[in-house]
């Protein structure tokens, strides 16, 4: 095997790696233990008041967590003689670990013959979570056993909770209102009324009476410079002399008809008009 590829290295530190933190977690006690689960051990029971006499000297040393019915803490007060099925109980001489403490070293006095702790033994403890577990030895003798209390295995207190204050409330003041000035009103002057002076009424001054004409004398006499002409081949022509005022609208109408009255008798009739006045 060509040690010298990168890739099979990466896969054998993966290997050791893994093998590495498999064993870190068999070897924690808390993982990997025994459980005890005898009710001969309580200390309610005495030396054959639960079952016939007890003895650990063939306990085979290792971990061990002790549960059910049989307890579950080796008691750290001096248990009387003959209890727990056996002669010599076993009870921790010293205090309980605390989870910070990790494993501690303690001592086991087993009491016999007045003597509280006539023999010991030194065994470790550490504190799981919510319970213990003990590495037990066995015991020098017979009839010589651990026995077991059921207590509250004490906890660390759970961290308190970093509270902050609450954040006060900014409250900003009250904007203000803006209150605008009121918009004058604009006024117009008013539009004084244009009074047209009065038009004037326009009298036609009137017309003058005109008095119809009216003929003073008329005549009709030969026309001497005329060729012969008419009756007897004269011709004639009428003399009328107007009186009075005419305009001459007037006039053309006398002399008009006076040409249509005699205009059968007199065709080559030639007029003559003077004018006159009163």
């Amino acid at each position: 095997m060509n040690w010298d590829m990168p890739s099979e290295m990466k896969t054998l530190l993966l290997i050791l790696g893994c093998l590495n933190c498999c064993h870190l977690l068999s070897a924690d006690p808390c993982v990997n233990h025994t459980v005890l689960n005898q009710p001969w051990r309580s200390t309610k029971c005495g030396n054959t008041g639960c079952s016939s006499l007890k003895c650990d000297k063939n306990l085979t040393t290792g971990w061990y967590r002790f549960m059910g019915s049989g307890e579950s803490t080796i008691p750290d007060e001096v248990v009387p003689e003959e209890s727990c099925s056996t002669h010599a109980p076993g009870w921790l001489n010293g205090t309980h670990p605390i989870p910070d403490d990790g494993e501690v070293t303690r001592k086991v006095c087993f009491h016999w013959s007045g003597n509280p702790c006539l023999w010991s033994v030194e065994i470790k403890i550490k504190q799981c979570s919510n319970y213990f577990v003990y590495y037990l030895v066995k015991t020098p003798f017979c009839n010589l056993a651990y026995c077991t209390v059921q207590a509250v295995v004490p906890t660390l207190p759970p961290t308190p909770e970093t509270t902050l204050p609450p954040t006060p409330e900014t409250t900003l003041p009250p904007a203000p209102e803006t209150t605008l000035p009121p918009t004058p009103e604009t006024t117009l002057p008013p539009t004084p009324e244009t009074t047209l002076p009065p038009t004037p009424e326009t009298t036609p001054p009137p017309k003058p009476e005109t008095t119809p004409p009216q003929v003073a004398s008329s005549m009709i006499v030969p026309n001497p410079t005329s060729p012969s002409s008419g009756m007897g081949g004269k011709q004639f022509q009428l003399v009328i002399t107007l009186l009075g005022e005419f305009d001459l609208q007037s006039m053309q109408k006398v002399m008009l008809e006076v040409e249509l009255t005699l205009k059968d008798q007199f065709p080559h009739l030639k007029l003559q008009l003077n004018l006159g006045k009163y």
